[in-house]
């Protein structure tokens, strides 16, 4: 597997460990349609995306459903344990229900619309 394709992702990937591991403001603790939780949806979105990109350029085209599912699930799949190690590992951080729901909500955004425009 070719590496540079993907490397958009993997940054923005640093970028979104590096949000999740800082201490933030405090926000409130349940708010499904907060600016907070609208940025999880995006920072998940964008992340589904450029591994989708990246997936384009390192392979044939169109993207196997398979593979569009696995990139859901590693989207989504990290949002969610980046939810864990807030809440396990940093005193300033807190696991929320909520923010793991906006960070698959983004992710499965994504992949709806790249399904729309790349069927």
């Amino acid at each position: 597997m070719r590496l540079k394709p993907y490397l958009p992702a993997l940054a923005w990937l640093a970028v979104i460990t590096w949000l999740s591991v800082n201490s933030g403001m405090p926000m409130p603790k349940f708010n499904l349609f907060s600016a907070d939780k609208l940025f999880h949806a995006a920072a998940y979105a964008l992340l589904t995306v450029l591994l989708l990109w990246g997936r384009s350029k390192a392979g044939p085209i169109p993207i196997p459903r398979s593979q569009q599912v696995l990139i859901f699930v590693l989207a989504a799949g990290y949002g969610a344990f980046m939810e864990w190690i807030q809440g396990s590992f940093f005193p300033n951080r807190s696991f929320e229900y909520d923010d793991m729901l906006a960070n698959t909500a983004g992710a499965f955004l994504a992949i709806m619309i790249f399904r729309l425009i790349k069927p």
